[in-house]
């Protein structure tokens, strides 16, 4: 009998973000991928959520290394947060060790880890794991597909793709391949990608983008030009810089990772822009405005980057008017319409010419449709499918996929975070589960729970209330009541329900005083009291505190 293989799932799975899946072969483990996911209005003042370590932490003895399947934040930006932890080798292609790199030394961590180029096709032995690193095509250069030959059989794991036929960098998917692979000698378990798994079709190739650049610039000639993606989009970026260089503009990166990732690609040689027709933020204004393209980070409406602050006029280098023309080279990440279209009101209002997808085509997805799903399924002819990286109705839909492609229904598992699924000679199925929960992370700090998150909300809904007051040795009021409140009421509106409030509360306190109630008891008194109130007269529920101290 074959020893089993287990694959565990600590996030990706149920969410878009804080991808990491780790397989355990031999009792060592091999992780892939360690994502950050960006907080929603529900979580206020996180600022990223990581995979749980808890359990982790139990086998950190058992971590051989941890792979990066690509550059994008929810697979590669929870690294420093990963080496505060744990100390393991890291593997991945030129660019994404370059953005890794970088996050590593910034974070002063650089001893406790070895970061290790791999390259397309190349294959290598970590421990017990034999590992294959195909090129897959995704939104950012240099994206791959990781297979695993275990003991169980041969594991594929795509990591984000799309399949793109004439891609920027003409790095071409490898189905030859995957095909080969799901021939002889099989693929025992498919686990990819299920972002667009909603979405008919076929994604467009990111270089239609180009096309419409081109189409695009000749109108606004004469006028600054501002463009934002993401900063990991290095083909979006080439496609712009190309375009703009060839209408006569220089190049301003801007935005901290803009700056960062330029940078990185250029020293690799993925990015082409020639130093003559680039330079620093600090000198646009020493050019005409039709020599002039920004190219900017901000284009999910991130309050501190670079786009919001020239929205708000709070720029230092660059301020924005009806000359202007912004380019959103973007779509809103589910969850982030409200921002996204908050900041392209706030442009239009200052007379800007905003161009985004809603009414040209500016962006394209970097994850595959349906059709392209169809076609990985029909070449890899996997014994058995995980979908992965989506949120639960995405996973689901491409099972359903998978078993009309011809997978029989039950070798089709969705499984979510947390879910522990063994590989044996019998068959794979879902057998353990071990705690999963969001990570979040809050400045230098990652105590933040549910019930912090829980009181964060009800102090951004309904303000917050203080009653305090002071006795003395002989059981009597010396000072106060007095209210204290943030966000509750306008008091200066409403100054009779301060006095009452006031009123009422020293009236409770005198009686419990008269009773011969103890004073540690009076603060419970005066929060329920004050909760009476206050829900009675304004049908709002803010935390309550009372604090009541003595004097001498």
């Amino acid at each position: 009998m074959t020893a089993p293989v287990t694959v565990t799932f600590l996030g990706g799975l149920g969410e878009v973000g804080r991808n990491c899946t780790c397989i355990e072969v031999d009792g060592r483990l091999l992780l892939i991928d360690f994502g950050v996911m960006f907080p929603d209005v529900t979580m206020p003042g996180v600022d990223v959520i990581l995979p749980d370590t808890e359990w982790l932490k139990t086998r950190a003895k058992d971590i051989e290394a941890l792979i990066i399947t690509h550059g994008h934040e929810d697979h590669v930006g929870g690294v420093p947060h990963f080496l505060r932890q744990f100390e393991a080798p890291i593997y991945g292609s030129a660019l994404s060790m370059g953005i890794a790199h970088h996050k590593v030394k910034e974070a002063r961590l650089a001893h406790r880890t070895e970061l290790r180029v791999v390259g397309d096709g190349q294959r290598i032995q970590i421990g017990p794991f034999d590992v294959e690193f195909l090129p897959i095509t995704h939104s950012v250069p240099q994206s791959m597909c990781i297979v695993v030959h275990t003991p169980q059989g041969v594991l594929v794991h795509t990591g984000d793709f799309k399949l793109d036929h004439t891609p920027v960098d003409q790095r071409l998917t490898d189905l030859g391949r995957l095909g080969a692979l799901g021939a002889d000698p099989g693929i025992r378990l498919l686990m990819a990608d299920s972002t667009n798994a909603d979405s008919p079709g076929h994604s467009d190739s990111e270089t239609s983008i180009g096309q419409t650049f081109r189409r695009l610039f000749p109108d606004f000639r004469g006028r600054r030009l501002i463009t934002a993606c993401f900063a990991s989009h290095l083909h979006r970026v080439q496609q712009i810089a190309d375009v703009a260089i060839d209408e006569g503009r220089t190049i301003f990166p801007l935005g901290r990772s803009m700056v960062n990732n330029v940078r990185i690609a250029k020293d690799l040689g993925l990015l082409d822009i020639p130093d003559r027709h680039l330079r620093d933020i600090s000198d646009v204004n020493d050019f005409k405005p039709g020599q002039v393209c920004v190219i900017c980070t901000g284009s999910q409406g991130e309050t501190m980057a670079a786009l919001a602050l020239m929205d708000r006029g709070e720029h230092n280098e660059i301020t924005l008017g009806p000359e202007d023309v912004v380019m959103l080279s973007s779509h809103p990440i589910p969850g982030n319409e409200i921002p996204v279209y908050r900041i392209i009101d706030g442009l239009t209002r200052k007379g800007c010419e905003v161009i985004h997808d809603g009414h040209e085509h500016v962006h394209t997805s970097g994850h595959a449709k349906r059709d392209e799903l169809r076609l990985l399924q029909t070449i890899t002819k996997p014994e058995w499918f995980i979908p992965i990286e989506g949120e639960y109705r995405m996973m689901a839909r491409h099972a359903e996929l998978a078993i009309d492609v011809g997978l029989d229904e039950d070798r089709a598992i969705i499984a979510v975070d947390g879910d522990q699924v063994v590989i044996r000679d019998e068959g794979v199925k879902i057998e353990g589960r071990i705690p999963a929960p969001y990570h979040y992370l809050h400045g230098l700090l990652d105590d933040v729970n549910g019930e912090m998150l829980l009181a964060r909300r009800a102090l951004g809904e309904d303000g917050y209330v203080l009653i305090t007051l002071t006795i003395n040795k002989g059981r009597k009021i010396v000072a106060g009541p007095k209210l204290v409140s943030q966000g509750w009421i306008d008091e200066k509106a409403n100054p009779d329900l301060v006095r009452d409030l006031e009123a009422l509360v020293a009236k409770v306190v005198k009686k419990a005083l008269a009773e011969g109630v103890a004073v540690e008891k009076l603060e419970r008194l005066v929060r329920r009291a004050t909760g009476k109130f206050v829900g009675d007269r304004t049908r709002r529920r803010p935390p309550i505190n009372a604090v009541v101290l003595t004097a001498g």
